[in-house]
């Protein structure tokens, strides 16, 4: 088989993007080589580290031990309620520098732009307020301000971004949001998380037809993308699903 420019994107998805780095660890053990990551949201988070140069392992440690989800402030304003300027602080001492240039290898991050209601691609210049834009959910964050545009969740407008891999032979593409229908409505908090699927898996699904390969980790519906304790077995689900779809694709021989 000849060798291919094989482009990975992983989707948003909150908690569960704990599965793309058990996706990353997947390639990596079967040394299959990536030529470019995109990402929204989760998917931007694991891009940013595995671009950095950490494994997906490291990631995950680095993560759990440094508890990221109590780095987020509570400061109200007039646009939300939260702020990750502490995080942003986190991800710069992880950064040789805060450019897109200084990563091991290229990647794409998704952020919607809320100013001129759109989706836009980050791929060059000052890298962590995109990465930190595309994981800033609505209302519960306050907006980035970059360039004078304020920017949101990058899910909201494309949460598969596959089209800055269009420069790529073969293109991957990581679903951990796909619509569960038996998602029990108990709770407002359940009414919300299950019509934010609905709305993202019409969209995510219509975009993932682009793609030449779809992994959606088995059993990923089950994960509460809310909830950050289960990261091992996210990061497992990932691993399992992708080794069993690159072998069945014959795509470990790809080197």
């Amino acid at each position: 088989m000849s060798k291919k420019k094989i482009g990975l994107c992983l989707s948003g998805g909150g908690a569960r993007g704990f599965a793309h780095l058990g996706v990353l660890h997947a390639f990596d053990e079967l040394k299959v080589p990536i030529s470019k990551i995109s990402g929204s949201s989760a998917g931007a988070f694991a891009a940013l580290f595995y671009a950095a140069g950490y494994t997906p392992k490291e990631s995950l440690e680095i993560i759990i031990k440094k508890r990221f989800w109590q780095y987020v402030a509570f400061r109200p304003t007039k646009l939300g309620f939260l702020s990750m300027d502490k995080t942003a602080g986190i991800f710069r001492k992880l950064c040789q520098e805060d450019s897109f240039e200084s990563l091991k290898m290229p990647i794409s991050v998704c952020a919607t732009n809320i100013s001129k209601g759109k989706a836009e691609y980050f791929e060059k210049g000052e890298l962590i307020k995109p990465v930190i834009a595309s994981a800033s959910v609505p209302i519960a964050f306050k907006p980035i301000n970059i360039n004078g545009d304020l920017y949101l969740d990058g899910g909201l407008s494309d949460n598969l971004p596959l089209e800055p891999l269009d420069d790529c032979d073969y293109k991957i593409a990581v679903n951990v949001t796909p619509f569960h229908p038996r998602l029990p409505v108990k709770s407002m908090k359940t009414a919300i998380l299950k019509s934010v699927y609905i709305s993202i898996d019409n969209q995510t699904r219509a975009r993932a037809k682009k793609a030449d390969l779809v992994i959606e980790p088995e059993g990923i519906m089950h994960f509460d993308g809310f909830k950050l304790r289960h990261a091992e077995k996210l990061f497992e689900t990932g691993y399992k699903s992708t080794i069993k779809l690159l072998k069945e694709n014959g795509i470990d021989t790809w080197q």
